[in-house]
């Protein structure tokens, strides 16, 4: 069973994202037959060995070395996920885009000001917060903070959307893939600076 914050996010986009997919799409025609490749007997012998590639710095942001973590400043990956009048809110994103350092993964005293107004609701629903967890990774020397938050929402089916309020609290953030997913609706969506909210309908 998927226990942690990181996983079950993981989880949410991935489903989210196969759900969306096939949504309302033809399917894809047949590849056409790709020749087949000349016999090793019949091709030319080499004249000289071909050289290997030059070994190229890996660029800030790049997947980590180690995890295959995907390890980008500035983005992030956000879900909403419904569960009868539980809500679930699960942001995961690189340290960097908090404020703070590499070597800050320990530092779980800024729990409470990342987590606190990190959201907030449109519509009637009256979500309450409730539960919060916050857990830090380090893969390849880039350290990652998965933060989950849980509300308990009066009147869920007037929810109408949610938006992340990160981007103003913590300018580091640029884009965050964002999905939600509830009893009637899957939406997914990018959020950025001038579109931070995440429709539930």
């Amino acid at each position: 069973m998927l226990t942690s914050p990181r996983a079950r996010l993981c989880l949410l986009i991935g489903a989210a994202a196969l759900v969306l997919a096939g949504c309302g799409r033809d399917p894809a025609p047949a590849a056409p037959e790709a020749p087949l490749a000349p016999a090793a007997e019949d091709m030319p012998a080499a004249d000289a060995a071909v050289p290997d590639a030059p070994d190229t710095p890996q660029a800030a942001g790049d997947e980590a070395s180690g995890g295959g973590e995907a390890h980008v400043h500035g983005a992030g990956e956000f879900a909403v996920a419904v569960d009868g009048n539980r809500l679930t809110v699960t942001l995961d994103a690189p340290l960097a885009n908090f404020g703070l350092g590499e070597g800050d993964a320990d530092a779980m005293d800024v729990s409470t000001d990342i987590s606190d107004g990190l959201v907030s609701f449109a519509g009637d629903a009256d979500c309450q917060p409730g539960d919060r967890n916050v857990t830090t990774r380090t893969v390849g020397g880039h350290s990652s903070l998965t933060l989950e938050l849980g509300f308990t929402c009066t009147d869920i089916s007037k929810l109408e959307g949610v938006r992340l309020n990160a981007f103003t609290t913590f300018p580091h953030f640029e884009t965050v893939d964002a999905v939600f997913i509830g009893p009637d609706a899957q939406v997914a969506s990018v959020l950025t600076p001038g579109n931070p909210e995440l429709s539930t309908r």
